[in-house]
């Protein structure tokens, strides 16, 4: 037996209705789908969200984009990792739209396409991690202009502070270099700039975690849920001591369950004797450490021992699990093993 990740798709349109009705006329929705669409399945995902009229994607790399193009033949994709020259016939034979990062990948795409193929490009507003700065940019213009660019985009940096000013001074910056590029589309705001407000939205928004559930907003809803199968239970006395080196010792009588998950499947070892699991609201604290396949859990409270725990809970969701492992929703979602099988739901 193995934890099933069940996918409500019915919350994932939700999820998409919502950012529809909170952008901006004339904004067009798009949607990130790297890693596996985070990790949910993008032989699923993709042709779901194509259904509600997204028809923009967004991965990483260019292997990441050709799986996508082989569950949707008609969309745009883009990769945010850039210009991999080296499998330049790729971008032609799949049609997939690469991102300029820096001026070499600007110069060789010229190359190797001239007019020939569409392309994107990234400015770095302060992020410091991807794109052209502005000293880039105004040296090498006439090469940028010499693009055929589709896309003008750059990235948040602290957008999920909505206190943080540095993101009306990365917006201002944006705006600002967008005017050496005019009548080109721009974006500058995945999920959390989207809920900054119709200011941060210009042509195109780039939601990826907020599609999935990763964020807690009162208009979004929990798209996933983990059930953990029970292997096996039994009663351990006071003073009996739990797992590997024995790193909880029983304060009293209680029943102890084995479930079917371990750091091998996402649950991090930074749990141990502290994180939870959940039969419907009630919270079953896991006790000792979490190994590679197994963890145990205190099911005292419980009227019977169930066939299964849940990761989550209504008031306990994606993004209360990831603070309670020191991380992000994102990295939760992407790092649920292949042993987790995907069970998707209407």
């Amino acid at each position: 037996m193995s934890p099933e990740l069940h996918i409500n798709l019915a919350n994932l349109k939700s999820n998409i209705k919502f950012f529809q009705r909170i952008i901006k006329t004339n904004t067009e929705l798009s949607a990130v789908v790297k890693s596996d669409a985070y990790g949910l399945g993008i032989a699923k995902i993709v042709p779901e969200i194509e259904r509600y009229g997204v028809r923009s994607f967004f991965t990483a790399t260019i292997s990441e984009a050709i799986k996508i193009r082989s569950y949707s033949r008609d969309c745009e994709i883009f990769t945010l990792n850039g210009f991999d020259f080296l499998k330049s016939n790729l971008y032609r034979e799949h049609n997939i739209t690469p991102i300029i990062n820096n001026i070499l990948e600007a110069q060789k795409f010229i190359e190797i396409f001239n007019q020939t193929q569409k392309v994107a490009i990234q400015l770095n507003t302060g992020m410091n991690r991807l794109g052209l700065d502005k000293q880039s940019l105004l040296e090498n213009i006439d090469i940028v202009k010499s693009l055929p660019l589709t896309l003008i985009l750059s990235h948040l940096a602290c957008a999920d502070d909505t206190s943080n000013k540095e993101n009306k001074a990365q917006k201002d910056l944006f705006i600002k270099l967008c005017k050496f590029l005019p009548n080109i589309r721009q974006s500058i705001s995945a999920s959390h700039g989207t809920l900054l407000g119709t200011e941060f939205h210009f042509d195109m928004v780039r939601p990826g975690i907020g599609l999935y559930g990763g964020i807690r907003n009162n208009g979004l809803k929990e798209v996933i849920q983990i059930k953990v199968p029970v292997l096996q239970d039994f009663i351990i006395d006071k003073n009996m001591q739990v797992g590997y080196n024995f790193t909880y010792k029983a304060k009293h009588k209680m029943r102890v369950a084995t479930l079917a998950m371990g750091y091998a499947d996402g649950l991090p070892r930074t749990l141990s004797n502290i994180g939870k699991l959940f039969y419907g609201n009630i919270p079953c604290p896991i006790i000792g450490r979490i190994s590679m396949d197994l963890v145990t859990v205190d099911i005292s409270n419980l009227p019977k021992t169930p066939r299964y725990l849940c990761v989550f809970s209504p008031e306990y969701q994606v993004d209360d699990f990831a603070k309670d492992c020191k991380t992000i929703s994102h990295e939760v979602l992407v790092n649920l093993g292949e042993r987790v099988s995907r069970v998707y739901s209407k």
